[in-house]
């Protein structure tokens, strides 16, 4: 990837499983939610279930207001490490918490300080990676989040069909503190070397691919924004229509993504499952999301924007799909033995299909059109997707609990699905035309 590729190594491992640590404190609410509901001492609801994940998300919001700034000013290294470490705390004393207030208040606090992680990578990935490689960077580190979410399930899963959810909790938090100190030694804030890429070439036949990768690293070291103040990068931000439309793609893929929390609770009682079966089975769309992302790294960075359009929008073509099969599934009178299986396919590629663009698109555009604010606009562009997502965890919960109980919470995710079809096509379109722009401009007709 560099010229220190021992170095490139060292940092993209140590991101790899330092986020995967935060992710796995993030995920223990989803794995251990249908225990806890099973758990008769707690007395909690669905809808408690569903106020949980809000106010989590709501935390998770407040906390991309708070990480973004501080991650610009002092740098990816601190903002990720002490993520790491209090998202490690803050599961401790949510295993601890005795009723359902000490509980929202604690989940808020970790989805908070999990909300560190990726402007903490975004500020990384800038200084370490030659922007022509960001794809497949963020694909890589994308597939932390995903596949330590589909460990965790089953490991921890598999622990709650003996254990306590409680002692579960506190073995998460043990891991996530042992990574902090591995963590601590080997991630670096910056190259020695503050030039390291500019002699670097793009290698590939394409024209259009090796103007853009010189047009990229271009901007990477004389950015518009270079030298400018917090509030000048804020100004420049909301003034711009680009950035406006990532903020609306994001907060309806967030929505999609967001359908995860509900993925257990969904399958034991929609399939009569225990709850250790239905967090086993429910690892079938952290499976599908990671095996998208694998496949993003070995295309995203081969494709040009419009490409990039034409796939991306496919995909989320294909997760309405993959919706509407399971709204309607139940009218085609299949066994019950055939349903299960067809769910859980419909279920990995619905997953499969929004998580290259919901981690990609918006990474990438993050660290080259925010260049030092990277970290508040990839936070901002988060917030207002977590806004997003604390509204569906609010209503998809009461629509779960509600008369029409599953199928109304589908209606819900189908109209959400088709809204992420438009807003995926639109920012990608206008990523090509600016792409299309800055080429003909930094090479002018004869």
């Amino acid at each position: 990837m560099s010229k220190s590729p021992p170095q490139q190594i060292n940092i993209l491992v140590s991101m790899y499983l330092g986020y995967a640590a935060m992710m796995i404190c993030r995920q223990m609410v989803t794995i251990l939610s249908p225990a806890m509901l099973a758990d008769d001492t707690l007395g909690l609801t669905k809808t408690n279930l569903g106020d949980f994940a809000a106010y989590g998300t709501l935390g998770a919001l407040a906390g991309k207001i708070i990480w973004g700034p501080l991650a610009d000013k002092f740098g990816g290294r601190f903002t990720f490490l002490l993520g790491i470490f209090l998202t490690a705390l803050f599961i401790i004393a949510f295993g601890l918490s005795p009723n359902i207030i000490a509980f929202t208040g604690f989940l808020f606090l970790l989805y908070c300080t999990k909300s560190s992680g990726w402007p903490g990578m975004t500020k990384l990935v800038g200084e370490w990676y030659h922007p022509q490689h960001y794809g497949r960077v963020w694909s890589i580190l994308a597939t932390s989040s995903r596949f330590s979410v589909v460990l965790a399930t089953l490991f921890f899963g598999w622990l709650m069909s003996f254990m306590h959810w409680r002692i579960v909790a506190f073995i998460s938090a043990i891991f996530a503190l042992v990574i902090f100190v591995g963590c601590y030694f080997y991630l670096k804030e910056k190259p020695e070397n503050p030039r390291l890429f500019i002699e670097d070439r793009c290698n590939t036949d394409s024209p259009e691919l090796a103007n853009a990768s010189k047009k990229a690293l271009n901007n990477k070291y004389n950015h518009p924004l270079k030298g400018t103040r917090t509030l000048d990068g804020l100004i420049a931000f909301a003034k711009s229509p680009r950035v406006w439309l990532v903020v609306i793609m994001l907060m309806v893929l967030t929505c999609m993504m967001a359908f995860l929390d509900f993925v257990a609770i969904y399958l034991m009682e929609s399939y009569q499952l225990t709850p250790s079966q239905a967090a086993l089975a429910s690892t079938v769309f952290p499976v599908g999301s990671l095996t998208g992302l694998l496949a993003s790294i070995a295309f995203y960075d081969r494709f040009s924007k419009q490409g990039i359009r034409t796939v991306l929008t496919t995909a989320l073509t294909l997760s309405l799909l993959s919706v509407l099969t399971l709204q309607y599934l139940p009218l085609f009178n299949f066994s019950a033995e055939l349903n299960y299986p067809i769910a859980l396919g419909a279920i990995f590629l619905f997953a499969f299909s929004i998580s290259p663009a919901y981690y990609l698109p918006m990474s990438i555009f993050s660290i080259e059109y925010g260049g030092p604010h990277s970290a508040m606009l990839v936070c901002l562009i988060d917030a207002f997707g977590f806004a997003a997502s604390a509204t569906f965890a609010f209503i998809g919960g009461r629509l779960a609990d509600s008369t029409g109980g599953w199928s109304s919470f589908m209606n819900m995710l189908i109209l959400i699905s088709a809204v992420g079809i438009i807003s995926v096509w639109a920012f990608m379109q206008s990523e090509y035309i600016a792409q299309k722009q800055g080429i003909e401009l930094n090479n002018p007709p004869s």
